[in-house]
């Protein structure tokens, strides 16, 4: 919502909403210090009541030629950060969003795979409800990256391994003609 007047006085003032009983943080292109008031006041308001969920953790989001922009998590951490507590994530790599597919269709995860391009969201997610999983080199993650988790001994680390790569999703293509 539009907050009334330039100034953060004007923002403190802005009348809530009272039946909003959650702040959810999403990519928003026009993110602002007003919008990051306005989710700090009815956190406040609510307290542990009012719930704040964040839609992923993404810090970067690639662009052809290797450059990225700021990506959601910068966002959600800017919230947590002002409301001085964590959201509840429901995008990867929490296993919520799974979750939910499974309980609407009928999944089997030994047949089911995660294609992503992020070893630290996509990965994990997979690895985290026990499917095979395929990153793409044409992200965020490298097959360097990927090595050095493999040859860790932390758990952590070693979570963030896929089953496979591909340097790119269009080296499936072929395989699916089959």
């Amino acid at each position: 919502a539009a907050l009334p007047g330039p100034a953060p006085a004007d923002w403190a003032q802005a009348p809530l909403d009272p039946a909003v009983r959650a702040v959810l943080v999403g990519f928003d292109e026009h993110f602002s210090y007003a919008k990051l008031c306005q989710a700090l006041r009815y956190l406040m308001r609510g307290g542990p009541d009012c719930l704040l969920v964040g839609t992923n953790r993404d810090n970067r989001l690639p662009l052809e030629g290797g450059t990225a922009i700021p990506g959601t998590g910068c966002l959600v951490k800017a919230v947590e950060t002002a409301a001085q507590r964590e959201a509840f994530i429901i995008g990867k790599p929490n296993r919520y969003m799974f979750d939910c597919v499974v309980s609407e269709f009928n999944i089997d995860p030994a047949r089911t795979i995660m294609v992503g391009d992020r070893l630290d969201t996509d990965i994990l997610m997979g690895n985290s409800c026990g499917l095979t999983t395929l990153l793409t080199l044409t992200g965020v993650s490298t097959l360097d990256e990927v090595k050095g988790h493999q040859e860790s001994n932390c758990p952590t680390r070693q979570s963030l391994v896929p089953d496979y790569y591909v340097d790119s999703i269009a080296d499936l293509l072929p395989a699916l003609g089959d």
